[in-house]
């Protein structure tokens, strides 16, 4: 697959940088709003990559195998990439990694949160990705979490619109988040709401992760699915965000 914005190229060539095999091993799995985008169509720009790592024995091994053999463990022996910067603690493993003269932020989180599912391998992706299902339960936990917060431009919501437009929300997702957070679901409905209510904010939400004219139309078709799962309203659209959800 060619990706059309240029950051998620650099992404691309970071990920088949890394060494699937020793992440597979220890069970870490590309994940986060930047494979939601990179695997469906690129309708937002993502900055960074996220993996996941069952706290636990998991993540204790892959600490140790970089405490053993260096952090150029994660990288293959042909790779072109480096790694510029690297600190490790209990909680995630945070990394600068440079290509194509770019530093992509970089993190390895231990989650404790929720068990993951067997992990799925795209066409595209050079590495393991989190289960759909998986996608769904870490950015309802993520919501959750900074819904309230303006600066996030609600792209855990929009993130989990267009996951929607994919697939039904997996009912072991929410059983999943809601073990892990047992708001995550209200946080979801006042999230929406939030975000139908007021355009201004929409716009700029779609200004600053550069959704395009399409994109808008198609977040909002997410939105609106979301919307009738809980029970809401459909959005009362904007011209700009005018699309085909059912006749709407």
């Amino acid at each position: 697959m060619d990706f059309k914005i240029d950051r998620h190229v650099t992404i691309h060539r970071i990920l088949a940088g890394l060494n699937r095999d020793v992440l597979s091993e220890c069970r870490a799995y590309f994940g986060g709003g930047t494979l939601i985008s990179l695997d469906l169509g690129e309708y937002r720009t993502s900055n960074d990559i996220d993996f996941i790592c069952p706290f636990g024995a998991d993540y204790s091994k892959l600490r140790r195998l970089i405490n053993e053999r260096t952090p150029q463990v994660l990288l293959r022996d042909d790779s072109n990439v480096e790694i510029s910067r690297i600190t490790i603690d209990q909680y995630g493993i945070r990394m600068g990694i440079v290509a194509n003269g770019v530093t992509i932020k970089t993190e390895i989180i231990a989650e404790a949160g929720f068990e993951l599912d067997r992990p799925r391998l795209p066409s595209w992706s050079p590495v393991e990705c989190l289960s759909i299902s998986d996608c769904f339960t870490s950015k309802l936990l993520a919501n959750a979490d900074r819904y309230n917060d303006r600066s996030i431009q609600a792209r855990d919501l929009i993130d989990l619109a267009h996951l929607r437009l994919a697939s039904p929300i997996p009912t072991s997702a929410t059983v999943k988040a809601e073990a892990a957070y047992y708001r995550a679901i209200p946080a979801l409905t006042d999230a929406l709401i939030q975000f139908q209510r007021d355009r201004d904010w929409r716009f700029d939400c779609y200004e600053q992760l550069n959704i395009s004219q399409c994109d808008r139309s198609r977040t909002i078709d997410g939105i609106d699915l979301l919307a009738l799962d809980f029970g809401l309203s459909l959005t009362d659209r904007t011209i700009a965000e005018s699309g085909d959800l059912g006749g709407h």
